[in-house]
């Protein structure tokens, strides 16, 4: 199947955060494993990942968004896609992750971070907090999946190729180690990259076929 067509079969009601390459490759990267019941999405923007997550692998799943009117789209869009029983949303900044959940409360922890760094931010208050990176906002986001996440448990980031070192190297500074990777590949370059690892696992990756 092609990745980009995972994201039909989900309705969203209506949102300034809509679907994206990056949401589709983080959906198609992330199916839990069989041991991973419990799900946590960082920056779960207009839900349609989280849902995703719950419709088509049956896992229960929390969203984590900074921006409180998409938390309130997200609710609703879960309820219309018949998950409202699977899914919850909850708004508040990675940064305030300890004062959210307890530590180690998730078997998996997925995100389709802020891609892009030390570029000017878009006039969008909601496309430049989903959009607009910094090394700040990477380490906040590692130190979260790293607090989040059960010993041996799974992680997956959709990411931009243009900071990927930058995410390598703050995920393995919290002993959280990639495993797999896979570039998605448009057109001459590749534009977005997925990682997956584990919480202290060995060290040992698998670069697979590039998607186009």
């Amino acid at each position: 199947m092609d990745f980009t067509e995972i994201l039909r079969g989900i309705e969203l009601l209506e949102s300034e955060s809509k679907p994206t390459h990056a949401s589709a490759l983080l959906l198609y990267f992330s199916k839990p494993s069989a041991s991973s019941k419990k799900v946590l999405e960082l920056g779960s923007g207009s839900g349609i990942v989280s849902i995703g997550i719950a419709k088509l692998y049956k896992r229960e799943v929390v969203g984590l968004e900074i921006v409180k009117d998409l938390v309130k789209v997200s609710e609703k869009s879960a309820e219309f896609n018949g998950v409202k029983d699977k899914v919850r949303f909850v708004w508040g900044d990675v940064r305030d992750i300890r004062k959210i959940f307890k530590a180690e409360s998730f078997d998996m922890v997925i995100s389709n971070p802020p891609h892009h760094i030390g570029k000017k931010a878009s006039p969008n208050k909601i496309r430049a907090l989903a959009r607009s990176a910094s090394l700040e906002t990477i380490e906040a986001f590692t130190d979260a999946i790293s607090w989040s996440l059960k010993n041996g448990g799974e992680f997956s980031l959709a990411l931009s190729p243009e900071n990927l070192m930058d995410w390598l190297c703050s995920l393995r500074e919290r002993r959280l180690e990639v495993k797999r990777m896979v570039f998605f590949h448009p057109k001459d370059k590749a534009e977005l990259v997925a990682v997956r690892g584990k919480k202290n696992a060995r060290s040992g990756l698998i670069v697979e076929k590039p998607l186009t």
